[in-house]
């Protein structure tokens, strides 16, 4: 027997799950002053997604955020979009899957930025970084929302002759 899931359900979990990491950034420098040992935890579990270089990260309470502030962009402009997917999907959600190369021009800014300071001929600054991060995952939800619908009715065809 197979389970369906709701929209709802996907749209619920997608928030909790992205609310949850972006909120593991801004919890690991608060706790190592009573939980020390579950701050180096969160720190840990982010390490092998992102490099945690000091010169590159924002900073709280004195302490480095657990992403450098790129991903912190890109952590945060996933949740944020998907949090408020429901209020505007019916508006933009025909308009973006039929042009899939804008998930290719809004990564753009940031593979230019990227490009840049790796090159070293420019370093620039942690909110361009943040930003470049944040524009190109707002696009994101719209993809892993199509990508759980498809995976929900078995393929993308199985999905095209349940609509006729």
């Amino acid at each position: 027997m197979r389970i369906k899931f709701s929209g709802f359900f996907w749209w619920l979990i997608t928030s909790l799950t992205s609310g949850t990491l972006l909120a593991g950034i801004f919890l690991a420098p608060i706790l190592p002053t009573r939980w020390p040992a579950l701050s180096a935890f969160i720190y840990a579990l982010y390490a092998p997604l992102c490099h945690q270089q000091r010169s590159r990260s924002f900073y709280l309470a004195g302490q480095q955020l657990a992403v450098c502030s790129r991903c912190s962009g890109i952590y945060a402009g996933f949740f944020l979009c998907a949090l408020f997917y429901p209020l505007y999907w019916k508006k933009l959600k025909n308009w973006l899957e039929q042009r899939p190369l804008l998930m290719v021009f809004s990564a753009l800014p940031m593979v230019i930025d990227f490009s840049i300071n790796i090159l070293g001929l420019w370093n620039s600054p942690l909110f361009i970084k943040s930003l470049t991060g944040f524009i190109w995952s707002s696009f994101l939800p719209f993809y892993w929302f199509k990508a759980l619908q498809e995976l929900g009715t078995g393929s993308p065809q199985k999905r095209l002759d349940l609509q006729k």
